[in-house]
């Protein structure tokens, strides 16, 4: 899986600049590099032996560049000690901060982590992207995945369960144009939300304003997925 293991560094997978209309998606590359995420993600030590372990990891990226609720999906017990790494890391970390029509937007980041070590060389990696099938097969690994701006008051917080456990996936295309279609629901764990709550999440994505995948410079057309629930 790893070609190569080197120090603590953050690839760097797509270009990072302006459209004319004065859009860009959220960048883990803050000028102060103390304050990168990827810079103060420790590997965690009490972890010894051969590692390779890739996170699937969100967060709230403030207006401001702070990251706000990042937290890390797990299915294992040992992936907790890695993710408690990321969550740290994530209360003290700066990021460039999204941009759509120029103005500064809280935007829902997924990104992936990855942590792998080999004798002596240990490697944590920052991914800008869920690495969903559709569009890695399109674009590679190396694309900044569509960002979506949380309103203030979205549509799905009224009409979704408040307390019930519940998880449903909402996939929608995403164009190079920042605009959101076709929205379905697959539904995840917990309690199956009724289908006001449904309806709610796709008119939340629908209606919500992007900034588009980005693949070597460029806005591209995609696939979106977000989780909802609570």
């Amino acid at each position: 899986m790893f070609t190569r293991l080197l120090p603590i560094y953050l690839l760097i997978f797509s270009g990072f600049a302006y459209s004319a209309e004065g859009n860009r998606p959220a960048s883990f590359l803050y000028e102060e590099s103390e304050k990168q995420l990827v810079n103060l993600i420790r590997y965690p030590k009490d972890i010894k032996g051969k590692v390779a372990l890739v996170l699937n990891c969100v967060s709230r990226v403030q207006p401001s560049g702070k990251m706000k609720d990042t937290g890390c999906f797990t299915e294992k017990q040992y992936e907790q000690t890695f993710t408690s790494q990321v969550i740290k890391a994530g209360k003290r970390a700066r990021m460039v901060p999204a941009l759509i029509d120029g103005k500064a937007y809280e935007i829902y980041l997924q990104f992936r982590v990855e942590f792998a070590a080999e004798k002596d060389e240990k490697l944590v990696r920052l991914y800008p992207n869920t690495g969903y099938e559709e569009n890695v097969l399109e674009y590679g690994f190396h694309y900044t995945a569509g960002q979506r701006a949380i309103g203030k008051k979205e549509p799905w917080n009224d009409a979704c369960p408040s307390r019930a456990k519940y998880t449903v996936w909402a996939r929608s295309y995403l164009g190079e144009d920042g605009k959101a279609d076709s929205p379905t629901i697959e539904f995840g764990q917990g309690l199956r939300p009724i289908a006001s709550c449904l309806d709610a999440i796709k008119q939340t994505i629908v209606n919500s304003k992007y900034t588009p995948a980005m693949s070597e410079g460029e806005f591209v057309p995609s696939v979106y997925i977000e989780i909802f629930g609570n």
